[in-house]
């Protein structure tokens, strides 16, 4: 007896790490691309005649893409299973790298560029694949098992940011988009593997716990519903917040640091210690998210960027200095994403997961839109990022006393 039930704990615990591995392989490939759009510009600028300014446009065109069709493909993962979504998303992405290269046009980039190649990669988003890992994984190895995939990003980005920039800078465009399309490929028997139903009662995870799946219902019941909650109300709120602190880091930050006389290089080489902490603090997260209530977690770390920012404001401006700030913020960085993703599964249960957590990353996006756009006109009229900082200080600070208060 004892003998088989080893044997039945090995077969869970290797197959809660071929579906990790399988997911992480998934995430970070699709946050490889869509975070390297910024390497890749100046060759499709190059490679299409298509002026700089018209190339960012269609850039920012895709990031409210990413984000809006998330809740999309949610639903449609709801409706159809995550192994459509799934493959849906790797076809689209597919799509997208074939034909970027063959633009000539703004409207024609628009389309592959701004459309295609980002709704594949919304399609592949966080709350799909953690949907569809849910049913199949024991509930108190979910946290942790969504810190594992969501650091998987720092790894995608580590390894894909300078194997694009030199398949561009040698061979073109062309070339290194098709080369990045084969391993994209590969994520179709991946996603088959994390998407396809579990055998077991979808109501119950693999250890046989419960799970808090409500009858079928519409899509437009289901946001109805989480509409009416007050707790799904404060994750919005909050992650509104997080887009607009992540996108002052990811577009200002290294302008900021130039502008306190560093050079670009230093800049870059600060910077470089984000994606490291991002990596450290999601693992964290995850970890943290299993032992404790999932609200406190979220709302430390919200909290803890107020008070970074404002120990940045009075220390003297070195590169040890800014690099340690860069580490700090690295470290609540992408870590919300376990306590948000496993509240909104806690409240709303595992089908409903891909959908909601997908409308929650859109609000996400839209606070991104925001502080990009604001953070730009406050330093062409002041010279400096101070006034919007201090606006992040104040939203961060009011997400996480909110945060405190939801009823876990």
């Amino acid at each position: 007896m004892n003998e088989m039930n080893e044997k039945s704990k090995g077969n869970i615990i290797f197959r809660i790490f071929l579906l990790t591995f399988a997911a992480c392989y998934i995430y970070a490939l699709t946050a490889g691309i869509r975070n390297n759009y910024g390497i890749m510009l100046n060759g499709i600028v190059k490679n299409s005649g298509i002026d700089f300014t018209s190339v960012s446009f269609v850039l920012a065109v895709g990031q409210l893409v990413f984000g809006a069709v998330q809740p999309a493909f949610g639903v449609l993962a709801a409706k159809k299973g995550n192994v459509y979504s799934l493959i849906s998303g790797v076809i689209l992405i597919v799509a997208g790298l074939f034909l970027t290269p063959q633009c000539k046009s703004i409207f024609s980039l628009l389309i592959c560029l701004g459309v295609i190649l980002p709704a594949g990669t919304g399609a592949i988003a966080f709350g799909v694949i953690m949907g569809s890992l849910a049913p199949k994984i024991p509930s108190k190895s979910f946290a942790a098992v969504s810190g594992i995939v969501n650091a998987s990003t720092g790894i995608g980005n580590t390894v894909m940011s300078p194997l694009i920039n030199s398949l561009i800078q040698t061979r073109g465009l062309s070339y290194g988009l098709t080369t990045l399309s084969i391993p994209a490929l590969l994520m179709l028997p991946a996603s088959i593997l994390v998407g396809k139903r579990p055998k077991n009662d979808d109501s119950k995870a693999s250890d046989g716990s419960a799970q808090p799946e409500a009858k079928k219902v519409t899509a437009g019941e289901l946001f109805k519903e989480a509409f009416k909650s007050r707790e799904y109300l404060i994750l919005l709120t909050g992650f509104f917040t997080c887009g607009f602190h992540m996108a002052l880091i990811t577009n200002h930050l290294p302008t900021q640091f130039i502008s306190y006389g560093f050079s670009a290089e230093a800049a870059a080489g600060a910077f470089s210690a984000y994606g490291i902490a991002t990596m450290i603090g999601a693992l964290l997260s995850g970890s943290f998210c299993s032992r404790l209530k999932m609200k406190n977690v979220l709302g430390f770390l919200y909290g803890l960027r107020p008070i970074s920012v404002l120990l940045f404001f009075f220390v003297p401006k070195t590169l040890l200095t800014i690099t340690a700030y860069v580490a700090l913020l690295g470290l609540s960085g992408a870590s919300t994403v376990s306590p948000v993703s496993g509240l909104v599964k806690k409240f709303f249960g595992a089908k409903s997961l891909a959908a909601l957590f997908g409308f929650v990353f859109f609000v996400h996006q839209i606070g991104s839109f925001f502080s990009a756009w604001f953070g730009g006109i406050c330093f062409n009229a002041t010279g400096s990022y101070n006034i919007i900082w201090i606006v992040a200080i104040v939203l961060s600070s009011i997400a996480s006393c909110i945060s405190f208060t939801i009823n876990e």
